[in-house]
């Protein structure tokens, strides 16, 4: 084997570079709370016109991470074994509106809070072990979890919206009975893709 043959031998033998990915793990309410959002979101668009996420689907997110997507069974598997007798199915209330002035957001609150606290607690060692789990950036937890309707707005159209909805009352329910992991290409910030369900 000549110089350039054993040059072209050892490229082709590197391992292959992990194709990191996000991934997001959240928990969607049923259609009727799907349409309720839907509908505020819209009336805040006639307020201020469009807006970050504002065409996103309604969901409370879990938690966010950087993750092999070549290796994305290790990561399914852990949230699966993680979850599996330790969550069960449960209400959640959902009561009134909230607003965080920092990030420009305007949500609705969910209840018990103790039970998205207990999920937390089930898979956070699950992700730290999994391998698959780009260890460089942070697990983002939603330690106050919420049902977006407009987040990174500016002041001003934050105390617009927020005046929309302060002294509104907002109650309803539905039935938590699965989480869903979605992924999406870190570069490209495309759509998030449905990657697995976890039934609880």
């Amino acid at each position: 084997m000549n110089y350039s043959e054993a040059v072209q031998s050892s490229l082709f033998s590197l391992p292959t570079p992990a194709l990191l990915e996000e991934y997001l793990l959240v928990m969607n309410p049923d259609e009727k709370v799907s349409n309720d959002v839907t509908f505020s979101k819209k009336k805040v668009a006639e307020i201020i016109g469009n807006y970050p996420g504002r065409y996103s689907l309604p969901h409370i997110s879990i938690v966010n991470f950087s993750g092999n997507s070549q290796n994305e069974t290790s990561i399914v598997a852990s949230l699966g074994a993680a979850l599996k007798g330790k969550i069960r199915a449960s209400f959640i209330w959902l009561e009134d509106y909230g607003c965080m002035h920092s990030s420009g957001t305007v949500y609705i609150q969910p209840k018990p809070h103790s039970y998205f606290t207990a999920i937390i607690k089930a898979i956070y060692p699950a992700l730290k072990l999994c391998s698959a789990i780009d260890k460089k950036r942070k697990l983002q937890f939603s330690y106050e979890p919420h049902i977006t309707i407009a987040r990174g707005m500016s002041k001003t159209n934050t105390d617009k919206v927020w005046d929309l909805f302060k002294d509104k009352k907002y109650e309803n329910k539905f039935i938590a009975d699965s989480l869903t992991l979605l992924r999406r290409d870190a570069e490209q910030e495309g759509k998030y893709k449905i990657v697995a369900e976890f039934r609880l």
